[in-house]
């Protein structure tokens, strides 16, 4: 069960380093009003950013499940 456990602590840690990577890769808004919800087009993505933005996502929910399942498992 430890190999497992060193498996997936190691899948994690390329997870949280890729998810990094594609959060400083994106780039940024530049209306204040997005903030205050002056922007209605926040979830709507276009092109290589709408690319960045699935990848940021699916690399989010994979992070929380696997920090769910590694507290979890016993060691």
């Amino acid at each position: 069960m430890e190999i497992v456990y060193n498996l997936l602590l190691v899948l994690y840690l390329l997870i949280a380093a890729g998810l990094v990577y594609f959060v400083l890769a994106q780039e940024p808004k530049q209306t204040g009003g997005d903030i205050l919800g002056g922007s209605s087009d926040l979830f709507q993505a276009r092109g290589v950013t709408g690319g960045l933005y699935r990848i940021t996502v699916v690399l989010g929910i994979a992070f929380v499940v696997l920090a769910w399942l590694l507290g979890r498992l016993p060691r």
